[in-house]
């Protein structure tokens, strides 16, 4: 398998079409109407969407026939894609280029060279293409170009049977050659719904019904038009599957190039795209493709760094700050959004800002706050977690931009009544302090689960022990918030209570060599007697440690039960998996041993342990686990896993049957916490109230780490020399500065920062 990164630019390359499955690409702009998507895969298909405020996605595009550009010879009747896909036919010097604001995909068939560069509008509500065709050959040639979409106008709120096969219906606009897709539901938020496609040049034909272009027998991979050499048939649909397809016959002499655009975007109802209009949008999107690198750059570029390991330098550089802000995109849960925030406060308070204000608004008066949300639906179920990580957010936002003045913001509660962002938090620890909140054991309640959604314990007076450590350290950043406004009362009874829970929690939940996970009616989960495996999990153990409730005397068996999960893959949830199902533990002994949570490598907890390490200093362990979680290694190549090198997955499966390959990758909270694990844990550059602290945990053999961080207006450049010892001596703009806390500037400026340990 054949991939490379470009240090520079961050684009990522393969020249591999057959990885297993599909690797890819997300481009996205910030409308009015909300952020319009376009996702691309290496092989070439794109589907572009409208997520609305509301986290409803409304797709231009369809999923199961992703868009694509289909090339034929139209002498010769040969045909192919440029990205291979989805006709699969050879073709020479194919390559993907994944860009951080684009993709690009090239090869060669027949003498004929070809591209396709996929990107959107910016502030319009379009994907557009740059589709090059040159004549490598020494004839002329007509080359037919079908630019392939079928129109899906799905995805808002609507009643039974409106949907948009029966709502919609396709025409043809000849003024200014553009397939048009009219939508008439009722159901409408915005009269933006409908659909087009159109090129800038000119169209010899179209087709408006699916099924004419695939045949009854063919379909996507072997088109019947493309098998007959025919024209398209300049058809419609209505009930039917809408096609938004236009084939361009384009004469190429020998030597000669041409290019050609393409739009598909939404437009109002009312089939009204004039010439004007026409020619802003080609203008647009001959426009889109000048400056994309710097784009990508400019979006996401703030986090720099050069380290010896050139697998975490291609991941931390550009696209782990690009997954995280993907990952924000239409995620509507408190628990997810929080920790999100977390990694995103590298790079973005603003964005964190919103989000965490997001969060705030859907915590319940009680205190507690929900999992999930939408306009107009109520998480049916309590989970134990989300308000820890609410506070948790909030503490650290403030911490990172100085902005404490937000304590006072007033925000609603999801279920009515309002109050300021200070008394949301101390309403989430009234709520964790509640005597109806803890079990027979003296362990807070897990109700239907806690951050381990799997856990599900049918018992209404199942104890979490995670949670209690949870409660510890979220306790312990309110108490400093606290402190920090002068509330030493409150301060004080945070304090106390912590203290109590964290005594009872070792009293109660440790078995002589390691923390249980669990209490129920049923028994103890995560103990050395079970007889089903889940005899031990991570989670308990590295956060007694991250939330400091653990005893001086206790933290070598503790740190010798963790090591003793970790494989040369990476860290399991639990081990060793459940063999079959257990009613007592819920749906994660329902999934077969080594599929996610039962026994997988699950890299989110793998996270929470590269954290532990750091806070002990531990940064060989650390680095070696964040490397487990790269993709690309020794143990999880992507030959195996079929997972794209440039992001990080949710989990590496253990299954027997299907062993490293992974379910998916992008949208997951490994992303925010794996950035954390590298630039808060391993580079040790921490938010406090009054500036940066620095306490880095660099393997013995890095020498010299360099990277780049924004800071309160400031850009930091900041070059980390290793000698050896454990003392830093900090050095900013070529001057001693007393301790290890960078102080914010607030100048808007670049500085340089010295950091050495000696």
């Amino acid at each position: 398998m054949d991939y490379r990164f470009d240090k520079q630019t961050g684009s990522f390359f393969t020249t591999t079409a057959e990885t297993g499955r599909k690797w890819e690409n997300y481009m996205w702009n910030e409308t009015e109407k909300g952020f319009f998507l376009t996702m691309t895969t290496h092989v070439g298909g794109s589907v572009s969407w409208l997520l609305r405020d509301t986290s409803e996605k409304v797709f231009l595009t369809d999923t199961g026939t992703p868009s694509c550009v289909y090339l034929r010879d139209d002498e010769s009747g040969d045909y192919w894609n440029i990205a291979y896909a989805p006709t699969c036919r050879p073709v020479e010097d194919y390559c993907c280029e994944h860009g951080l604001a684009f993709s690009r995909f090239s090869s060669r068939r027949g003498g004929i060279f070809a591209s396709q560069c996929v990107t959107v509008l910016e502030h319009d509500l379009a994907e557009v293409w740059q589709v090059t065709l040159k004549n490598e050959s020494d004839r002329p040639r007509e080359i037919s170009a079908f630019a392939f979409s079928q129109l899906n106008l799905n995805g808002f709120t609507q009643s039974r049977y409106y949907y948009a096969a029966n709502t919609g219906a396709t025409m043809w606009l000849p003024e200014t050659e553009t397939l048009f897709c009219q939508l008439i539901s009722p159901f409408m938020p915005d009269d933006i719904f409908s659909g087009y496609v159109m090129s800038s040049a000119p169209v010899t034909a179209f087709e408006g019904r699916l099924e004419h272009f695939f045949g009854t027998a063919g379909g996507y991979a072997v088109p019947r038009i493309l098998q007959e050499n025919r024209d398209l048939e300049c058809t419609h649909a209505a009930v039917r599957a809408r096609g938004g397809i236009l084939q361009n016959k384009v004469t190429l002499a020998a030597g000669e190039e041409r290019t050609i655009y393409y739009v598909f975007g939404f437009a109002p109802s009312d089939p009204s795209i004039t010439a004007a209009r026409k020619a802003e949008l080609i203008a647009k999107a001959e426009a889109a493709f000048d400056g994309l690198y710097e784009k990508g750059i400019r979006d996401f570029g703030d986090l720099r760094t050069v380290c010896p390991e050139e697998r975490i330098n291609n991941l931390m550089n550009f696209w782990v700050q690009k997954q995280v802000s993907y990952c924000m995109l239409g995620k509507q849960a408190v628990r997810d959004n929080a920790q999100i925030v977390l990694g995103m406060l590298n790079y973005d308070t603003k964005l964190a800002r919103k989000a965490v204000s997001d969060c705030l608004a859907n915590q319940c008066a009680d205190g507690h706050s929900l999992l999930t949300w939408a306009i107009g639906w109520r998480e049916p179920d309590t989970y134990s977690d989300p308000s820890t990580w609410l506070t948790m957010a909030v503490c650290e936002y403030i911490k990172e931009s100085g902005d404490l003045a937000f304590c006072d913001e007033v925000i609603p509660y999801f279920d009515g009544g309002e109050a300021t962002v200070y008394e949301h938090l101390q309403m989430a620890a009234n709520w964790f302090m509640r005597e109806d909140n803890y079990g027979p054991h003296g362990m807070p309640r897990i109700h239907h689960a806690d951050w381990n959604d799997a856990l599900n314990i049918p018992d209404d007076t199942a104890e979490s022990v995670f949670m209690a450590m949870l409660i510890c350290f979220s306790f312990g950043q309110l108490i400093e918030l606290c402190r920090r406004r002068g509330d030493d009362t409150r301060a004080d009874l945070l304090a106390e209570f912590r203290e109590k829970l964290a005594a009872h929690t070792n009293e109660v939940a440790f078995n002589g060599d390691y923390y249980v996970r669990a209490f129920s009616k049923f028994g103890t989960v995560g103990d050395k007697t079970s007889q089903n495996g889940g005899n031990i999990y991570v989670n308990p153990q590295v956060w007694a440690i991250l939330s400091d409730i653990i005893p001086a005397d206790r933290l070598p068996a503790v740190l010798r039960a963790v090591d003793g999960m970790e494989t040369d893959c990476g860290v399991p949830i639990c081990s060793p998996p459940y063999r079959k199902y257990d009613p007592a533990v819920g749906r994660m002994s329902a999934m077969p041993p080594g599929v996610y949570e039962n026994g997988g490598i699950y890299n989110h907890a793998c996270a929470f342990k590269v954290m532990a390490d750091c806070k002990l200093g531990r940064g060989e362990q650390a680095v070696g686990t964040l490397l487990k979680m790269i993709p690309g290694g020794a143990a999880n190549p992507s030959e195996k896993t079929t997972t794209e090198p440039y992001v990080f997955t949710n989990c590496y499966g253990k299954h027997e049957n299907e062993d490293m390959v992974v379910g998916f990758s992008w949208q997951t909270g490994s992303s925010a916490w794996g950035l954390r694990d590298y630039y808060e844990g391993v580079l040790g550059i921490t938010r406090e109230f009054d500036g940066l602290s620095i306490r880095p945990n660099l393997p013995a053999s890095w020498d010299t780490v360099t990277a780049q961080r924004p800071y309160r207006g400031s850009v930091l450049n900041i070059r980390i020399e290793n000698r050896g010892g454990g003392t830093v001596k900090l050095t900013v703009d070529g001057k001693a500065i007393d301790g290890n806390v960078i102080p914010a500037f607030g100048d808007n400026a670049a500085h340089d920062v010295l950091i050495e340990l000696v």
